[in-house]
């Protein structure tokens, strides 16, 4: 009796023992998923960082109308 008991638990522990390889080889197969996604993410937040373009067309649109007031300014003066 006391075998079959023992057989019992040993076959019990094996049954859990693989489950939990089973479940870290799942979150190990997850986790360098996420891993990927986030060099993803951090490849496209640096692109968003170095992409200075439209701060460049802003600063002309602003150097462009601050220019276009003062000429307009020194028109009035000369009048």
């Amino acid at each position: 009796m006391k075998n079959e008991l023992q057989a019992h638990i040993n076959e019990d522990t094996q049954k859990d023992i693989k489950q939990l390889f089973t479940h870290a080889e799942i979150a190990n197969k997850e986790m360098g998923d996420i891993k990927k996604e986030m060099g993803d993410i951090n490849v496209n937040i640096a692109k968003i960082f170095t992409d200075v373009n439209w701060i460049m067309k802003f600063f002309w649109v602003i150097a462009t109308s601050a220019i276009g007031g003062l000429i307009a300014s020194v028109f009035n003066l000369l009048q």
